[in-house]
């Protein structure tokens, strides 16, 4: 698929390998030119609804991450629905953190995320502190147009904010019956503050939190309401709109998108590093 969409090959400076953990794996990522024994540590996962992805698919991402962004990144194979209902992937997403911490001798981690992926990141990260008493190991949360609610879940005084998914139904991949279905198929209740990451009462234990919002797409409330609820819960955040443009477009292979995509990665990098600093 990556050759036939003109995908750049995998980035060869980049160090591999992959571990598995029980009953699912994880790919490391580390720059061969790192000079710096103790990289920072980042811990990715992919999108993909919570049904489909894989480490595989969003190899050259990871690569890329851990190249630009110069840090150790552990890309995670979570199990997937309908095989896997919630919360498998969230477990499996917080045992795969605790590795990375304990095997790197890490003293903190970056949670990172991308749509479901961005999900996840945020469910884990107030797993570690909610659960197991790790606030001080959590540097925060990286989360690119992330799911943060379910639409029967959304707060009656936040609903009037949150038409997205009628207004962009039609402008991206990840339609409003789409997300439905694969909301549905994950499982769980709709209000677990583990699946509505936006509910979690805990929000305001995460120190910073960088999170981009596509404007064309069905998930761009998600990303406004989690902002504000963020906000208002006194963490600091730094956030990037993208007026008009779909789901995933920063990884779309389309000349038309060269510059579009160049922003944001370039934002993206500055956010990453901004939230793995001191």
């Amino acid at each position: 698929m990556m050759q036939r969409y003109g995908f750049p090959p995998p980035d060869p400076t980049i160090i591999t390998e992959t571990v598995h953990l029980g009953d699912f794996s994880v790919r490391t990522y580390t720059p061969n030119d790192a000079s710096d024994a103790n990289l920072p540590l980042g811990v990715y996962f992919h999108g993909g609804g919570f049904v489909m992805g894989s480490v595989e698919q969003e190899d050259g991402f990871a690569r890329a991450l851990s190249k630009n962004a110069q840090m150790r990144i552990v890309s995670v194979g979570y199990r997937l629905a309908p095989e896997f209902k919630f919360p498998t992937g969230l477990n499996d997403g917080v045992a795969a953190a605790v590795w990375a911490l304990d095997h790197f001798g890490a003293d903190e981690i970056t949670l990172m995320g991308t749509s479901s992926g961005g999900n996840l990141a945020f469910g884990v990260g107030l797993k570690l502190i909610e659960m197991m008493g790790m606030r001080d190991r959590v540097k925060g949360v990286v989360a690119l147009a992330p799911v943060t609610v379910h639409p029967d879940a959304v707060p009656l005084d936040k609903r009037e904010g949150y038409t997205s998914y009628d207004e962009n139904d039609e402008y991206t991949v990840n339609s409003k019956s789409a997300m439905l279905s694969w909301l549905d198929t994950y499982g769980g209740t709709p209000e677990d503050p583990y699946l509505s990451v936006l509910l979690h009462p805990r929000l305001g234990d995460l120190k910073k939190v960088y999170v981009t919002e596509s404007g064309a797409d069905t998930l761009r409330d998600d990303a406004r309401l989690m902002k504000d609820s963020l906000e208002e819960a006194g963490v600091a955040v730094l956030y990037d709109a993208y007026p008009g443009y779909p789901h995933y477009s920063w990884l779309f292979p389309c000349k038309s998108l060269a510059e579009h995509q160049k922003v944001f990665w370039g934002n993206m990098f500055k956010g990453i590093h901004w939230v793995a600093s001191d």
